[in-house]
């Protein structure tokens, strides 16, 4: 990068993504990766279980996030960040271990380092709940950014928080700081695949797989999933990077503080149990957010 970050502003990020659920993920965990103010001091392989049924898909989805994940570290030039393996599957499941990555946590949380700790939740909440519940005196040693829920007061039916719902109530009723960033404002994160195609593509090895496994994911969705609107022909939207945008820039006036909520069983929002708050973001700056990423890719890879 042509600059230096103030090292006393410098963050450390964990990052917990269901990488290969579909083709975004890789874009917000090279954009962390890349961005100088962050020290990545890890990154989770989380499940996608739920969804994944619905679709038929068999494989062990927590497995397949973390091979994702190990060859865009490949990619990147065999990043030194430590990759760790989740849960398996949701909350409640018969006899579930406290995962790889939720001791990750823990051990970060409880390390002796002044900087703050950021938790970067991409996907469904089941490793940070389960670090939580295992070790509830970390919850004011870290800061959760979710990518989740739908947006407010309603709720209801969105990816990442199906995939564990109980998670979510996990998150929402503890004690740690929570950002959230519920449906509508991570759809905000539009880009089509033309703008792709001339700002990600052509940024050597890194760019061109983010491109090539955008559009062969879009491809096989398109084959697959008949009779809705989505996958849309020619715009996709990145929206885990908001996640990585909020740590550069908090977007000071474009979040509520409100009292966190319950997630009932069909995924709406009801009467939370704890008197505490949580921060639920409103909108986000997209350009800003998606013109960092893109200049970064090209003055780390491009010609």
């Amino acid at each position: 990068m042509p600059f230096t970050p103030d090292h006393a502003k410098q963050l450390r990020v964990m990052i917990s993504s269901d990488a290969k659920n579909e083709a975004d993920d890789d874009f917000a965990i090279a954009h962390a990766l890349l961005t100088p103010t962050f020290e990545v001091r890890g990154l989770i392989a989380s499940h996608y279980s739920r969804t994944a049924a619905m679709l038929g898909n068999t494989l062990p989805t927590m497995e397949e996030s973390y091979k994702e994940l190990a060859r865009l570290k490949k990619v990147m030039g065999d990043s030194p960040t430590p990759l760790y393996r989740g849960a398996r599957q949701p909350l409640g499941a018969a006899d579930q271990p406290l995962s790889e990555g939720a001791k990750a946590i823990i051990t970060e949380a409880q390390r002796d380092d002044k900087r703050p700790l950021y938790v970067l939740i991409l996907g469904p909440a089941t490793d940070i709940a389960l670090a939580l519940q295992a070790a509830p005196d970390i919850a004011d040693k870290l800061t959760v950014v979710w990518i989740g829920g739908n947006p407010y007061p309603q709720g209801g039916w969105e990816y990442n928080l199906f995939n564990d719902p109980q998670a979510g109530n996990v998150l929402f009723q503890s004690a740690v700081p929570l950002w959230q960033v519920p449906h509508n404002v991570y759809m905000s994160m539009r880009v089509s695949l033309a703008e792709l195609a001339v700002k990600v593509k052509p940024q050597g090895e890194t760019g061109h797989y983010l491109w090539q496994q955008m559009i062969d994911f879009n491809r096989r969705a398109s084959a697959t999933i008949k009779d809705i609107p989505w996958p849309k022909s020619e715009v996709w939207v990145l929206g885990d990077n908001p996640a990585v945008g909020l740590l550069l820039d908090d977007h000071q006036y474009h979040y509520q503080e409100i009292s966190a909520p319950t997630v009932n069983e069909d995924l709406t929002y009801g009467k939370g149990t704890q008197p505490r708050k949580v921060r639920v973001y409103q909108s986000i700056d997209a350009h800003f957010v998606l013109e960092d990423f893109f200049a970064k890719l090209q003055l780390a890879y491009g010609q």
